[in-house]
């Protein structure tokens, strides 16, 4: 269970990205080693804006003085897993590509690989698997925010295009799969359809007009069983079988497919809303918004009586938090269990709760963790639940909630249930498997390593600090006793060393000097050393002059990628919502002003005083320590940035740098312009402009760190 969704709603103005050329560091290699076959290793490091920070052991071959190959990952790190194979296999995402485990063989062999450093900055694209693990359907990016949609069949990587053109998203794909794995429901255009996933490769599947289930986006429906899927039409609720879309899927163009369960009592938003329901479609839980919990049942009374019966309806509270996003399922007790993604109100450290509801109405918290990866995943059958919160993994018994064994010492990132009994867990120095049979740990492979060296054929990988000791050879993994560290930078052939690099993208790159022959000395990999375009800083800036909605998402997001932003006030804002102001200045933020008044400072009525521009710009100031205790950056724009040379004259005279949105170098999202993304289009969008920022060597930070931006 993945949690990730900007909410609905926006408090900014506008968005604007300032570009400044100044170079920093971001990729570092280290811990080079040498053998006699001339096969190089060495560690890159670099601290990403959208994950921790980890080390990746690389491996390759020095033939005429360069890499014979792109250098390949030896180690993997677990942004992502999923089971494989029916349990037999892990399947292990990163930036850095796709590897999949197999337990029997203890190997790991990698499936997809970059092709070049520059290709890692971005996080990687999400998947959505079936149960089996057989299949499972994700993104191929084809331009800014849009990608196909294709289904994958994992043994062979054989795809198949689903949709030729959707939007992009780096948080869910939208393909929900029956629980046997065998069917799947995929939005194609505002519509749903059913696809087979067998039938789909041996390419024997019926048309695509044929299998259409009904209008809508994926949130519409859900599987209630193998057989039967549930969907949302306005506020109306279906319930349709597999084989009755195959027979009547033409004609739902026309007519609501399936026999009615029941009526909301108010419609249901697809876009913001989500729901959930029982096996026996008998009960339904509906969150609106993220922010109305209902829990419905299926009226068993006279015909006529189309309404769902309310059991449970309240808007969801957590002190201090603020949810922004839910999963939920039935316990073989009857219980509703609803697991909450939460974040801390103004700060975006981000929290997870499990809650029950029973028959009576009753809502009572079960579980919390209070750490930015912690997150639930629960078993096939439902009868136990893994939560991952700092350097702890519990396991909980979903019948009484009580925890089955522990998991200490090492901080998680992902989880991943290969049966009902056994779960992976991704560490940040190994993956390990828990064995809920007599609660064994066994460490399979590392996920970061500082060093590594040879001895004999195989690779010696260490973390530098406590963690274990690997082997690996050929992709086949074990641990190993500790060993003496060998480092050899030279053989009789060529010598390798780090040192400066002209690409922005690189802190340093890894020389080759070679010994035998032509004496030259080059690049291990030419673009660690090829002058580019890497490496500019952007600022992003915030206008809170409106309104607060949706702030706590904004600040998850920016918390989420490890970014300082530039946020700028009026004084309106501060007035109405001095908690949320404080919030902002507490979370690290940079502020600074846009003006104690929401006028246009064009308007000569308004303006007609030499000090006008100081005193509302010190009234800010005022209200803005009055507020947070703080003093505000020395950093403005006007209202809607109108303004002129007296105007920024008069703002510098009062000790205000101005900076100009208007600039061909800035790209504002927000209101007011033909130019401009619709506000609809920036909550949307916002984590996909980041994720492009970051894949194209940008640093993202605030205003103060750009230097001239006047």
């Amino acid at each position: 269970m993945i949690f990730f969704r900007l909410r609905r709603k926006i408090f900014l103005a506008a968005i604007s990205f300032f570009f400044a050329a100044n170079g920093f560091p971001k990729v570092v290699f280290s811990s080079l080693n040498l053998n006699e076959r001339d096969e190089t290793l060495f560690a890159l490091k670099q601290n990403f804006s959208n994950a921790n920070e980890f080390s990746t052991i690389f491996q390759t071959k020095i033939k005429n003085g360069k890499a014979e190959f792109f250098p390949r990952a030896i180690t993997c790190f677990p942004e992502q897993m999923q089971a494989l194979d029916f349990g037999r296999k892990l399947q292990i995402t990163n930036r850095f590509g796709q590897a999949v485990y197999d337990f029997s063989s203890e190997s790991l062999q990698w499936t997809e690989r970059v092709q070049s450093f520059n290709e890692i900055q971005a996080s990687p694209l999400p998947a959505a698997f079936s149960s089996t693990g057989k299949w499972y359907c994700t993104f191929e990016k084809i331009a800014l925010f849009k990608a196909r949609l294709v289904a994958v069949e994992a043994a062979t990587g054989k795809k198949i295009v689903l949709v030729e053109e959707c939007d992009l998203s780096y948080s869910a794909v939208p393909v929900k799969w029956s629980p046997d794995g065998e069917n799947f429901i995929y939005e194609k255009n505002d519509s749903l359809y059913l696809c087979n996933a067998e039938k789909l490769f041996k390419e024997i599947l019926i048309r695509e007009e044929f299998r259409k289930i009904c209008a809508g986006a994926i949130n519409c429906a859900k599987w209630n069983d193998n057989n039967f899927i549930t969907y949302i039409s306005s506020d109306m609720i279906f319930q349709v079988g597999k084989n009755e879309i195959f027979s009547f899927g033409l004609y739902s163009q026309f007519l609501p497919l399936g026999k009615i369960l029941g009526r909301l009592p108010q419609k249901f938003d697809a876009k913001f809303d989500v729901f959930f329901v029982n096996k026996s479609a008998s009960e339904f839980l509906v969150v609106h918004d993220c922010e109305m919990i209902s829990l419905y049942k299926k009226n068993s009374g006279p015909d006529g009586e189309i309404f769902l019966k309310p059991v449970y309806s309240a808007f969801f509270f957590e002190q201090e938090m603020t949810a922004l996003d839910f999963d939920a399922f039935w316990t073989a007790e009857g219980q509703v269990a609803l697991c909450a993604k939460l974040v801390a109100s103004g700060s975006g450290v981000e929290s997870c709760a499990l809650y029950t509801v029973d028959s009576s109405g009753k809502m009572v918290r079960q579980i919390f963790a209070n750490d930015t990866h912690s997150f639930f995943a629960r078993n096939s059958n439902n009868t136990c639940i893994a939560l991952m919160a700092g350097e702890n993994v519990f396991v909980y018994k979903v019948s009484s909630w009580k925890p089955l064994c522990q998991l200490k010492g090492e901080k998680s990132f992902s989880l991943a249930w290969c049966d009902e009994k056994n779960l992976c867990v991704g560490g940040s120095r190994s993956v390990k498997k828990i064995s809920l049979e007599d609660f064994s740990v066994k460490e399979l492979f590392a996920s970061s390593a500082d060093e590594a060296w040879w001895n004999g054929d195989k690779i010696i990988l260490h973390d530098g600090k406590k963690g274990a000791y690997f082997s690996e050879r050929g992709g086949a993994w074990s641990k190993a006793n500790q060993a003496e560290k060998r480092v050899v930078l030279q053989n009789q052939n060529y010598r390798i060393f780090c040192g400066a690099s002209k690409n922005g993208f690189y802190e340093n790159a890894i020389y080759v000097r070679t010994l035998a022959g032509k004496i030259t000395t080059g690049a291990l990999v030419e673009e660690m050393a090829e002058q580019n375009s890497f490496g500019k800083k952007v600022a992003i800036v915030f206008d809170a002059d409106e309104n607060c909605d949706g702030m706590d998402s904004i600040l998850t997001l920016c918390n989420e990628f490890n970014l300082k932003c530039t946020f700028f006030f009026n004084g309106e804002f501060i007035r109405r919502y001095p908690r949320e102001t404080k919030r902002i200045s507490q979370s690290g933020h940079e502020c600074a002003a846009i003006f104690f008044y929401n006028i246009n400072l064009m308007d000569k009525v308004v303006y007609n005083d030499k000090t006008f521009i100081a005193r509302g710009l010190a009234r800010l100031e005022d209200e803005f320590l009055a507020c947070t205790g703080k003093e505000l950056s020395l950093y403005w724009h006007a209202p809607w940035n109108k303004s002129d040379k007296k105007i920024r004259e008069e703002g510098r005279a009062a000790g205000y740098t101005y900076i100009d949105t208007n600039n061909p170098f800035v790209i504002p999202i927000g209101t007011g312009s033909e130019r401009r993304f619709s506000r609809t289009s920036l909550y949307e969008k916002f984590h996909l402009l980041i994720n492009e920022l970051l894949a194209s060597g940008a640093e993202i930070t605030a205003i103060s760190d750009l230097g001239s931006v006047e």
